[in-house]
């Protein structure tokens, strides 16, 4: 009779286990994204080709009532080769403390605005300078601990603060990993503001510090702002723009100053085309002549119009033509120009984004 009762509660708690585990499987989404670019550079003919820029694998969903879990592979084409990778591992929960979020793993850093976005999501094909001098091309993804809530204020405050190794720095860093002095740690407090029929804008604060192997101090201090204006599904008018300003130094080495911004509004001209022109912005503050040592004025300005073609949530093209000026006081000005082709596709439940 007890060895019965033994059966019956393993049978029992194997028959819970089984659907738990048929729960979970049935709650989980899957994703893919294939982002195709085609570079015409007037310049460097060489780098003209078509290319799958990256391919990724998304699996995210919920592991029980409170912890939430996603994982993301990623493929790139590095030197004609393909690399596949994590891109991103991470549990994370919105219910265990009230009014806040968290999460553990591997992640794109939450700071800015681009950084946040996987390339394919962006409002445009390549990166503006100030981002990919100081977040790097995809951004900044590491392994650590981030923890968001929102203040119990009339107003909309979201703070976010993390805290991550640091070993590297951005997505795909060229330098052997090594312990930093002081591990990457940020905070990014965000304000919303809804305008009602007017549109509605996010705009926030970023910090973000590090101290690497080297002594070499990192510190990025920026805004980032976003403009909304809705009709129903669609977008009818987008104003993105994010300044940044980086200071590094070490002993025994000068101190580098840099400053960028870029600016992106974008109107719809039919339910499927979209229209937009980005201003890119950067100075370095401290350039010094290489002639006698005295400061050396630069500036770098680009001019970027954008036509998106979006065929439904799950297809888009873009055409976009970049024309970049760099100014060294005392030389000549460099002129960059290319033209950018981009297919996007996603494949399943791609996770919608907060705003």
């Amino acid at each position: 009779m007890k060895t019965m009762k033994v059966l019956v509660s393993l049978l029992i708690l194997t028959g819970a286990y089984q659907a738990h585990a048929q729960n979970i499987l049935q709650n989980i989404q899957t994703s893919a994204a294939i982002d195709i670019t085609a570079p015409f550079d007037f310049e460097h003919s060489e780098e003209n080709k078509l290319d799958i820029r990256s391919a990724e694998l998304l699996f995210f969903g919920p592991l029980d009532p409170t912890f939430d879990a996603t994982l993301n592979f990623a493929a790139h084409n590095e030197d004609g080769e393909f690399k596949a990778e994590v891109h991103e591992a991470y549990l994370s929960s919105s219910k265990l403390i009230p009014s806040s979020r968290f999460k553990v793993g591997k992640f794109f850093l939450g700071v800015g605005r681009l950084n946040q976005f996987h390339q394919h999501d962006w409002a445009f094909i390549s990166a503006p300078r100030v981002q990919a001098e100081f977040l790097g091309d995809e951004g900044v993804a590491d392994s650590g601990a981030e923890f968001s809530t929102l203040l119990p204020s009339d107003s909309y405050w979201d703070i976010t603060v993390g805290v991550t190794n640091g070993y590297t720095f951005g997505e795909h860093s060229e330098t052997p990993a090594e312990k930093p002095r002081v591990p990457t740690h940020y905070i990014h407090p965000v304000n919303f503001i809804d305008f009602g029929d007017s549109g509605a804008l996010q705009w926030g604060a970023n910090y973000l510090g590090r101290t690497d192997a080297h002594g070499v101090q990192t510190q990025l201090y920026g805004l980032d702002f976003v403009f909304k204006k809705m009709e129903g599904k669609i977008l009818n008018f987008l104003l993105q723009s994010e300044i940044w300003y980086r200071n590094q130094s070490a002993s025994g080495l000068a101190t580098s100053e840099d400053l960028g911004a870029y600016v992106y509004p974008q109107f719809s001209l039919t339910e499927q085309l979209y229209a937009g022109l980005r201003i890119d912005l950067f100075t370095e503050l401290a350039r010094k002549s290489e002639a006698d040592g005295s400061k050396q004025d630069n500036f770098n300005y680009g001019l970027v119009p954008t036509l998106t073609y979006k065929h439904s949530e799950f297809t888009l093209f873009r055409l976009a033509y970049g024309y970049d000026v760099q100014t060294y006081q005392g030389e000549s000005d460099t002129v960059h120009q290319k033209i950018e082709l981009q297919l996007v596709s996603i494949l399943g439940a791609h996770p919608a984004h907060s705003f």
